[in-house]
């Protein structure tokens, strides 16, 4: 015990204490709740106790050796300024979502699913940001792939299909990342590093992608990364969540804890292990990948109707910025992605608690059904609105300066090759959609009419407005002081090659009072014209009035002509008709590859069975030959035995 407490042995307390928690959350079911929080909060202290120790090396915790075809992998838990940063993050989050989760409206028999599944998925969690070998770091993000299983069983509707379609993904995702680990450990094993995820103290340099080993490598964790970030093409399993998990599931698995381990295991692979920038095949292709990911996933959000579900595109779509700023290869990149990694875990986690709000209150998440609940739900509305301005790249907000990181990479990057820039037009027009799409998002929940059925909506409890208000109010300081917090406390110690030097100029502060002035300008505007009322008219056609609910408008009706347009109609409508989702082709090769496997089984079998026949009928009819009936011959079988044993008994005496 001495030990675990010591600087080097405290570390595996954050791994330790939210499973210790998780049983006693399930064995002791009635103080679930209370154990939740409590895990949460000493598991937080003992993270930020290591964040708080610099961005130095911990000593590494060893652990047991494994030795497999000649190869000794080396285990231990180790921590460094980046995985200290996630550590940090995860424990935040952890402690945000268990508060917001305190009262959830599931009931009291219910909930002790959440909450155990929580845990375990928390102190795995940890353990992928402290591995500091390749089979620690597998070990932990296998078992994420069962507790994540679990937790999307606690929810509504089809959860058996949501956490089939995650593990599946997810599960061949993990198989390609071993291999990818596996050929990193075989590539590693003639520098004496075999087995370690070679983190370096500081910053980058790892090896050159110029051959097939290290490039295979490269491409296999890479795909383990993103999917679990939860980008094109894996990424469908996150909407189809969205359709039966709870706000606070989603807001603490796709939102927060996927993006955080899956960017930070793809943060180490181009800035420790691996150097992308030595192969520009290799990059172009993952900055494809975030490309497409980026306008994909928020062209699908466009025309979403239900608020969570359109949320869950909208994680997927914030994952591509993450990937162009890291896949770059430039500091100010990585450090840009980052930074987005942190920032949408941030304003995610709150859109989908303020979502979860209204829907906890109004039983809705039709956006139809919605409107008008800014005046009924005011701490809801503010928290709504700063995350969803932030997520839009508004300046001077924290998506703003994060995705800015991002652009001025390839800013740089275009000044030798030209073609970079593409990538940051595409990133550019994304935000322009996003925009666009949390107008209608807004405007459907918040503004407008409000319904008939809405009329006695109120704010929700503290443990459901708090959360997203304290993480909307970090959106506006992060973003306002940018230099002066993330970057300098939180960025730079997780990436020691960066000083913080940002390309370009922008100052937040000069930028808020701007704002300020726009805005008390729009205010006088508001107030000016309020001094004259407006009049109301009726309104007919074909010599009958219509009522207010005939003339009502709703937002999602301004994009429903999306699907009109012929190039975007094909593109909805493969689609819909699943043609983008992976899920189904691996589903349709396992059943082809099943039915092909029963088929030859079944002939196998058929054969040996004939065979077998054949052998015991010639058998039987040989024997069937010597039943002839004639005493003489059973005679002569009765002589051959006797003198077959006279023979053996003689032979076993002499050798006696």
């Amino acid at each position: 015990m001495n030990w675990i407490l010591q600087s080097q042995g405290f570390p595996i307390l954050v791994i330790l204490i939210p499973i210790v928690g998780a049983l006693l959350a399930f064995a002791i079911r009635p103080i679930r709740r209370y154990v939740a929080i409590l895990s949460a909060l000493a598991t937080g202290y003992f993270a930020l106790r290591l964040f708080l120790g610099g961005p130095g090396w911990i000593q590494p915790i060893p652990l047991p050796e494994i030795k497999a075809f000649g190869i000794t992998v080396a285990n231990s838990l180790q921590a460094d300024g980046l995985s200290n940063l996630i550590l940090l993050l995860i424990s935040g989050f952890a402690v945000f979502i268990f508060i917001y989760s305190f009262y959830y409206k599931g009931g009291p028999r219910d909930d002790w699913k959440f909450f155990t599944f929580a845990l375990l998925t928390y102190g795995a969690a940890n353990g992928v940001a402290l591995a500091g070998s390749v089979y620690v770091l597998y070990f932990f993000w296998g078992v994420l792939l069962v507790t994540v299983y679990g937790l999307l069983f606690y929810g509504r509707g089809d959860v058996e299909g949501s956490a089939r379609k995650m593990f599946l993904l997810n599960g061949v995702a993990d198989f390609i990342l071993l291999l990818g680990l596996l050929l990193l450990v075989i590539y590693t094993k003639d520098q004496g590093a075999a087995g370690q995820l070679s983190y370096g103290h500081a910053g980058m340099g790892g090896f050159k992608l110029d051959s097939a080993l290290p490039i295979l490598s490269f491409v296999c964790i890479g795909i383990g990364a993103l999917t679990k970030a939860g980008s094109f093409p894996m990424h469908t399993w996150i909407p189809k969540a969205a359709e039966t998990a709870p706000a606070q599931t989603m807001a603490y698995i796709p939102a927060s804890l996927d993006k955080l381990l899956g960017i930070y295991l793809f943060v180490r692979l181009c800035y420790s292990l691996f150097d992308i920038s030595s192969n520009t095949a290799v990059q172009v292709i993952f900055l494809t990948i975030g490309a497409v990911t980026v306008l994909a996933a928020v062209f699908m959000a466009l025309i979403q109707k239900d608020a969570i579900r359109l949320l869950s595109y909208h994680a997927v779509s914030q994952v591509g910025y993450m990937i162009l700023g890291i896949a770059s290869g430039t500091l100010i990149g990585i450090a840009g992605g980052l930074f987005h990694m942190m920032n949408h875990a941030i304003y995610k986690s709150t859109l989908f608690l303020a979502g979860g709000a209204v829907a906890h209150r109004s039983g809705e998440t039709d956006l139809n059904k919605l409107g008008g609940l800014a005046r009924t739900m005011p701490l809801t509305f503010f928290s709504f609105l700063v995350a969803a301005l932030a997520i839009s790249g508004i300046p001077p907000l924290n998506g703003f300066f994060s995705k800015w990181l991002v652009y001025q990479s390839f800013v740089e990057m275009a000044k030798t090759q030209p073609v970079f820039i593409l990538f940051m037009i595409a990133g550019m027009f994304g935000s322009v959609l996003t925009l666009a799409s949390f107008l209608k998002l807004t405007h459907g929940i918040f503004l407008g009419r409000r319904p008939e059925s809405l009329s006695k909506v109120k704010e929700v409890g503290f443990t459901k407005w708090f959360p997203p208000l304290v993480l909307a109010l970090v959106c506006i300081a992060f973003g306002v002081f940018a230099y002066r917090l993330p970057i300098r406390y939180l960025i730079s110690p997780a990436l020691p090659a960066w000083n913080g030097l940002v390309v370009g100029w922008f100052q937040p502060l000069q930028f808020v009072g701007f704002i300020i002035l726009l805005v008390s300008v729009g205010f006088l505007i508001y107030l000016a014209g309020r001094a004259y009322a407006p009049r109301t008219r009726k309104v007919f056609i074909g010599a009958e009035e219509l009522t207010e609910t005939e003339m009502h408008y709703s937002g999602p009706h301004f994009y429903s002509s999306l699907k009109d347009i012929k190039l975007f109609n094909e593109f909805y409508r493969f689609a819909s008709g699943g043609s983008f989702d992976i899920f189904h082709y691996i589903q349709g090769i396992g059943k082809a590859a099943g039915k092909t496997l029963k088929q030859l089984i079944d002939e196998t079998l058929n054969e040996v069975v004939k065979f077998v026949r054949y052998i015991f009928m010639q058998a039987g009819g040989g024997l069937s030959r010597l039943q002839t009936g004639g005493l003489q011959l059973y005679l002569g079988w009765v002589f051959l035995g006797i003198l077959i044993l006279i023979i053996l008994l003689l032979g076993g005496g002499g050798n006696a």
